[in-house]
């Protein structure tokens, strides 16, 4: 059975070519013949090397010539895991972690607002003895199946430039793409395609959920369906006066939009409709006298997009604002889907809706609902139904969607009878809510999981060390 160690691997010029040794306290466990063949692996490459010997020291270390360090595209000195199959001599040394993203081609910030996000998450890599780097689709060596990966020159420091150093493709690769548009967005979908098909490199979050599938999606559980606002796809005007008149307010929202960019918040009146909608950071009101005119009106904002219409929902207020619940839920170590933090969303006053980039601002989940629900058990029977609601919608997609989803943020809405609400859910989530709430240990949790989740997913992780890890709001 193969066995994990953690090592540090070095690189020593008295070596001849193509050839290893491991301190004594290795060779112990390995017990490994003089001139033996060992086939090393990393990401995706492998080469065969011979075994020299023992050099002198009581941890486990790994030292390799000059060129065995080129062929491995191994950024030596460092410490990573070996996995050690002693009966057919093949070692992996790993894990080798590519993240996927846009990169800007800015010295400091070469992948833009997520550029901070990504430093953390190498150093958090570099602290469980994995390798990560960052890469665009530009960056890929098809030919000689290489990444041209990028890693900051120090991982613990926040102003420091990025280099580029050769890779092999990655064991796994946590897909963080935010695609402009075009042919980035067209070269992204190629990648992405190829590595889902690829034998030995696992992609997780290898999808996005657009709002008008997602919807399709979880209305196949039963469980989860009688928590979802009325929704349809846009086609015509005379739909959405149907959706109004059963419900006084429907919000319109671009399927694939993000941010809360586009959406429009269309209400019945006594005669006609008010829609309100946002536009270079001002809130618009438009009045539709008519329905020929509320045609008009949605054709010129929606523009042939494809849009969803929505149930609007009467959500509970805090201080006269809407809030929404944002629950990030992650795979840790084990692959086992964990709750890692929640927190409030609040709309800035005479706002639309409550996202952070609109204007809102974050409160803790449990203070905003004690404020607007006094009743301690109607407080207590809200908290629940989230939990259960975020739990389920996870394992509903990781089971019946895609297995290899590592994390999803879903997005609540509670009305006024404490009734919760499936608003949304994201691929590609945001931490900064747990940071403005002060939940310092939340954030540190939402960047450790994916990098501990790529692990699992690597083959490298050990059911030996198992830990209980406890879920907090």
């Amino acid at each position: 059975m193969p066995k994990i160690y953690s090592i540090n691997l070095a690189c020593s010029p008295s070596l001849p070519g193509g050839s290893l040794t491991v301190s004594d306290y290795l060779l112990r466990h390995l017990r490994c013949t003089f001139n033996e063949e060992i086939r090393l692996l990393t990401g995706n490459h492998s080469l065969v090397v011979r075994f020299r010997g023992a050099h002198r020291g009581n941890l486990p270390s790994v030292q390799i010539d000059p060129g065995t360090s080129r062929e491995l595209l191994l950024p030596v000195p460092l410490k990573m895991a070996l996995l050690a199959d002693t009966s057919s001599g093949t070692w992996r040394l790993g894990p080798v972690i590519g993240i996927l993203a846009h990169r800007n081609n800015k010295k400091l910030k070469p992948f833009g607002e997520q550029t901070s996000f990504f430093r953390k998450l190498i150093n958090c890599a570099n602290r469980i003895n994995a390798v990560c780097f960052a890469f665009s689709p530009g960056d890929i060596d098809w030919e000689n199946e290489t990444i041209h990966g990028s890693i900051p020159e120090d991982s613990t420091k926040e102003m420091q430039q990025w280099k580029q150093v050769i890779f092999p493709f990655p064991d796994v690769v946590y897909d963080r793409g935010l695609f402009p548009k075009g042919e980035k967005r067209s070269m992204a979908t190629e990648v992405r395609r190829f590595f889902r098909k690829h034998p030995r490199t696992k992609l997780f979050n290898p999808a996005f959920f657009g709002k008008w599938k997602t919807h399709n999606f979880l209305s196949g559980h039963e469980d989860i369906c009688p928590h979802l606002p009325e929704t349809m796809l846009y086609t015509a005007a005379a739909d959405i006066a149907k959706l109004t008149a059963r419900h006084g307010t429907v919000y319109l929202k671009p399927s694939g939009g993000s941010s809360g960019k586009g959406i429009i918040v269309l209400k019945k009146r006594d005669s006609g409709y008010l829609a309100s909608y946002r536009e270079f950071r001002s809130l618009k009101t438009v009045v539709i006298p008519d329905f020929p005119q509320l045609n008009t009106v949605l054709d010129n904002l929606i523009k042939g997009r494809r849009y969803i219409a929505q149930q609007g929902i009467r959500l509970a207020k805090i201080h006269g604002n809407p809030f929404d619940i944002r629950v990030l839920m992650q795979k840790n170590r084990y692959g086992e889907w964990l709750r890692t933090g929640s927190a409030a969303r609040v709309a800035a006053p005479g706002n639309l809706i409550s996202n952070i980039h609109a204007g809102g601002h974050a409160e803790r989940i449990t203070e905003v609902l004690q404020t607007v629900f006094p009743n301690p058990r109607l407080t207590h029977r809200v908290l629940d139904d989230i939990r259960k609601l975020s739990s389920l919608i996870a394992g509903f997609i990781s089971t019946e969607g895609n297995p290899l989803f590592g994390e999803i943020a879903v997005d609540l809405g509670v009305d006024e009878t404490g009734k919760v609400w499936v608003i949304e859910c994201n691929a590609i989530p945001g931490r900064s809510v747990f940071r403005r709430i002060g939940a310092n240990g939340i954030v540190a949790r939402a960047i450790s999981r994916p990098m501990e989740y790529a692990y699992y997913l690597s083959g490298f992780a050990s059911q030996a060390d198992k830990y209980q890890e406890e879920e907090q709001s």
